[in-house]
């Protein structure tokens, strides 16, 4: 056992908590939540101090083995044995000592177990929202550990045995004395605020921690009802029934795991807690507790657009509305398609598909002067380049994405540093499939002056790459000794070699195309 674990359970004795036995030592509660947490130890002065008022010594206190008796010490004789005849009765005495020990011991260990009690945290007796889990213990006893949203006794970790596998996220809220916690404990993630004290603005506010979100996707941690992770839509509706409400599967941003769709759980009497059951393939994939502050208890009304009440175990979709659309621009489609690309960890492998098709059928048809506005009001182009460089990076490319890059060349708004970066995308598609990009060049209805600013763009890039640029020159050489292009392909081809070996400043006096090569 620590020292920490000994403060804890002789504080806990004592039957005070942590900012009372601080404030009888002339320190903070955060100072003696660290001691029994091991994230520092209190000096000599404390340690007396502490000693003195659990009733025992330093040396029981830190486990520190007593000294020698002093003819011990000094080496002399020790002291004889105690007559033969005695030691039958003493034996027998220690033997019982140590029974009637370790008897009381299994009680005492017994009845923690029985009550779901580790680190004497109580269960959160009428909640429904708070995380439970065993842990093991000596004489293979298992105790629960509970963690439950809202206002904390302790600091992080919370009386649990939880401990960080990353480091903490701490963010700035509105509030200049309170900053948000996200620590990932591996198998348990959580949220929490933490509020500073501030004696000249409210010296009767002291410093503390308020928990908004659990969240778990492992087996072993439950719900106050006993739902985890794993368990079966029979389960969770025999156990929950028609209290749940049915919600459509999350689109877009942060969702806690891959799902099918979710239910979702509150009560009239607990104003902002919610609880959310990730179903994916008829099984629980993750849990969710969250206090929603200041959205109350209707942020998971049935709405009869995304959120459906239940009947007998089944969403009743008697009342469905389909939600308004609105007329959007292509601009704003390769938008919302990306985005839900790179946020969104719930989409399917068709939806992926799908929103990748989008993003890149539609450059030729975007403007790039309209995403620019879609940007941060700080940093306006992020939004242009951080597209373009999503795009180089989607390479090796389909033959139908590398014909959509080649006409986005001129695609409303694309100029000036944005063109540049342009020039890497199509260089990219090149280098990825030489042959491909030539036949691209080829397709019958294609816009011909995208197909004259493909060549210019992309030999203005390849430039400043000559190992992949001699790579695909030989690609082509050996396609087009090959026999491998239409006639029609041939002579792309051919006019392509010729941009990629001309030099920059001569390249305005090449043909714009096939038929102009002579």
């Amino acid at each position: 056992m620590t020292l920490g674990q000994r403060i804890s359970g002789y504080r806990k004795a004592l039957g005070v908590s942590q900012e009372e036995l601080g404030a009888r030592l002339g320190v903070s509660r955060q100072a003696v939540s660290k001691w029994e947490t091991g994230a520092a130890a209190p000096d000599m002065e404390n340690l007396l101090a502490l000693a003195r008022e659990f009733g025992v010594s330093v040396a029981e206190l830190t486990a520190t083995p007593e000294p020698p008796a002093p003819a011990e010490a000094a080496g002399g004789p020790e002291p004889p044995p105690p007559p033969r005849r005695r030691g039958w009765w003493i034996g027998v005495a220690l033997v019982l000592a140590l029974l009637v020990f370790m008897t009381g011991t299994l009680i005492v260990l017994g009845l923690r177990s029985t009550a779901g009690q580790v680190s004497d945290i109580p269960e959160p007796v009428g909640s429904a929202f708070y995380l439970t889990w065993q842990v093991p213990r000596l004489g293979h006893q298992e105790w629960y550990e509970y963690l439950s949203l809202g206002e904390q006794e302790d600091f992080f970790p919370f009386g649990t045995s939880l401990v960080l596998t990353e480091p903490e996220e701490v963010l700035d809220t509105d509030d200049s004395l309170s900053t948000l916690h996200r620590a990932d404990c591996g198998a348990v993630r959580l949220e929490y605020l933490h509020t500073g004290y501030a004696p000249e603005l409210d010296p009767e506010a002291p410093e503390r921690e308020f928990i908004t979100k659990i969240a778990t996707m492992v087996p072993g941690y439950t719900t106050p009802r006993g739902i985890g992770v794993g368990d079966t839509k029979e389960d969770v509706l025999r156990t929950y029934g028609d209290e749940l409400v049915y919600c459509l599967k999350e689109q877009g941003g942060y969702t806690l795991v891959k799902h099918d769709y979710y239910y979702a759980f509150q009560t009239p009497e607990t104003f902002g807690l919610s609880l959310c059951l990730y179903m994916r393939d008829g099984l629980v994939a993750g849990i969710k507790l969250e206090h929603m502050l200041d959205a109350g208890n209707t942020a998971y009304a049935p709405n009869n657009v995304s959120i459906f009440p239940l009947v007998n175990g089944e969403p009743d979709f008697s009342a469905r509305q389909e939600p308004e659309r609105e007329e959007i621009s292509d601009t704003r489609r390769v938008y919302i398609a990306w985005n839900r690309l790179v946020t969104d960890s719930n989409l399917s492998a068709e939806e992926r598909y799908a929103c990748r098709r989008d993003v890149f059928s539609l450059l030729p048809d975007m403007d790039w002067g309209e995403l620019r506005q879609m940007g941060s009001a700080e940093n306006p182009d992020d939004a242009i380049f951080g597209l373009m460089t999503w795009l180089e990076d989607q390479a090796p490319y389909s033959s139908a994405e590398i014909l959509w890059v080649q006409m986005g060349c001129t695609a409303q708004g694309l100029d000036g540093a944005y063109t540049e970066g342009y020039c890497r995308i199509l260089s990219r598609a090149l280098f990825s499939d030489p042959v491909t990009f030539s036949k691209s060049l080829a397709a019958e209805g294609a816009d011909e002056a995208a197909k004259s600013s493909a060549l210019h763009l992309t030999a203005y890039d390849a430039d400043l790459y000559p190992a992949d640029l001699e790579n695909a020159l030989d690609t082509l050489d050996a396609a087009l000794a090959g026999g491998v292009f239409t006639d029609a392909e041939r002579g792309w081809a051919e006019l392509l070699r010729l941009y990629l070996t001309t030099p920059l400043e001569s390249r305005g006096d090449l043909p714009a195309s096939p038929a102009e090569l002579g």
